[in-house]
């Protein structure tokens, strides 16, 4: 068949056609390529119905070309006929050959699938028979080493402060956790209702103990919520004259909000290594211990009082500066040891003073310092805190020492006065809500007035005060009508 095929290809292409013509081709008329007319030529010889001979010696019939007609141009569009039917024959065979690829690569890939689709069975077969309680067991038995190495090298005290600093939190309004009358304030004729913002609210052991009766300052307590409501919060400075709530009011928001509360008191004395740390001897070893603001930064959580920081010396603050940066990278690095400390996520620093960090104008503070511009500007914001007004500290005095309210009412009377004189420049310091709170206690448990007057008042005052806090003492209390509140009289 190879060598008929082969023969026949040899003739030519218009011989061929003359051949299938003759013998009444059903493709008459129609173009037909050489190939095609050597594969049907090829099936009529093998089946009989002619012989190679026949198709070698055949002579085309002459066909007689109508007058007009040029010869030229017919042979030349029959050559251009058969010049496109070898190129059509050259496409085909190119498409018989895609095709044959593509099932070539079809059968590959079958070849593949089947291969993938044992193997995944095989594994699954594996994964059906592994001993679950045998894993199990083996897991366990890993734990159980991992655990016995903590042991090995934790205390129970280091597991406990590990555990405490575990941050467990959880939102809440801030009208469950805040008394409701101090939610609201009005400025400039317009109210502003936080009662329905939220906050986190910790669940520290270790925070202050809630004290029901102390009285915030709508606005402040507003302020300071805001800032400490983000895991990179806020720093606030708390300006105000002493005895004005600033050191109770960072204790009374960190224990409703259940934060652990650390308290630095800074004075003139005070050294670095007291609050970072420092060397120390132990066992004739020198080791690094570390101080109240290093241990605090690495509570998730807390709350870090600078209280009277304005007595602190400059070289002191200035390790602050870098702890106190609101940024994601705050942290200290120890000169000791070389160790770098980072802040905690949501701790923030609270500042206490007599000034607002610019030193005490009115002369009443000896010793307050102005503070380093680049050290203020860490403190977002600045609350400054006055006195409360006089039914409110008649009502606090009251609750907290038992002192009857009309009794009380003389008291603050007396101490608005000598605040007066203090602003004034009279009095080198105001009468602090702490001595009243001594005051009203001595004369509820029948302690003199004028004795309790001078025990908790003028004894507390530098001695050229006495002769003005007296002065005041006498035009403010009428000792007669204050004993008969005592004692339910008119």
């Amino acid at each position: 068949m190879k060598n008929l095929t082969l023969k026949l290809s040899k003739l030519p292409h218009e011989q061929l056609i003359a051949v299938l013509n003759h013998h009444k081709h059903d493709s008459l008329g129609i173009p037909v390529t050489k190939a095609y007319a050597v594969e049907i030529l090829s099936r009529w010889i093998v089946q009989g119905q002619l012989t190679i001979d026949d198709v070698v010696a055949f002579v085309p019939p002459i066909i007689a070309v109508p007058v007009g007609v040029n010869t030229d141009a017919l042979v030349q569009i029959q050559a251009q006929v058969t010049k496109a039917l070898d190129e059509v024959e050259v496409l085909r065979t190119s498409a018989n050959t895609v095709i044959d690829n593509q099932y070539k690569d079809s059968v590959e890939y079958q070849k593949a699938f089947k291969e993938l689709s044992a193997r995944l069975n095989s594994e699954v077969k594996a994964v059906q028979a592994v001993d679950y309680s045998k894993v199990q067991a083996d897991i366990s038995k890993e734990v159980s080493k991992l655990l016995n190495q903590y042991k090995k090298v934790a205390t129970v005290e280091e597991i406990t402060a590990l555990v405490s600093a575990l941050p467990v939190c959880e939102r809440k309004l801030v009208k469950d956790v805040f008394p409701h009358n101090v939610l609201h304030y009005e400025i400039d004729g317009h109210v502003t209702d936080f009662s329905n913002n939220t906050i986190e609210v910790w669940a520290d052991p270790n925070a202050p103990t809630v004290d029901e009766d102390y009285i915030f300052t709508p606005k402040h307590l507003h302020q300071a919520l805001i800032a400490l409501d983000d895991a990179l919060p806020d720093n606030v400075w708390l300006s105000g004259e002493r005895g004005t709530g600033k050191t109770e009011f960072v204790n009374q928001v960190a224990g409703r909000l259940g934060r652990r509360l650390f308290r630095v008191n800074f004075d003139e004395a005070l050294e670095r290594s007291e609050f970072i740390g420092g060397n120390t001897i132990e066992g004739g070893n020198v080791v690094w211990k570390e101080g109240v603001i290093t241990q605090a930064i690495q509570h998730v959580g807390a709350i870090i009082l600078l209280d009277e920081i304005g007595f602190a010396r400059a070289q002191n603050l200035a390790v602050l500066h870098a702890l106190c940066e609101r940024s994601a990278h705050r942290s200290i690095v120890i000169a000791e040891t070389g160790v770098r400390i980072p802040v905690a996520s949501h701790v923030v620093f609270f500042c206490a003073d007599n000034s607002n960090g610019h030193g005490d104008a009115s002369g009443n503070f000896a010793g307050v310092r102005d503070q380093n511009t680049a050290f203020l500007d860490r403190f977002s914001y600045t609350l400054q805190f006055e006195y409360l007004n006089f039914d409110d500290e008649v009502s606090l005095i009251c609750t907290r020492t038992g002192l009857p309210r009309d009794a009380t009412s003389v008291l603050v009377q007396f101490a608005q006065v000598a605040r007066e004189k203090a602003r004034a420049g009279i009095l080198t310091q105001p009468p602090s809500i702490r001595q009243l709170f001594a005051w009203a206690r001595a004369i509820r448990k029948g302690v003199p007035v004028g004795v309790a007057f001078e025990n908790a008042i003028v004894n507390k005052f530098p001695s050229d005060c006495e002769a003005e806090l007296r002065g005041v003492f006498s035009a403010t209390i009428d000792v007669g009508s204050l004993k008969s509140y005592l004692t339910g009289g008119a």
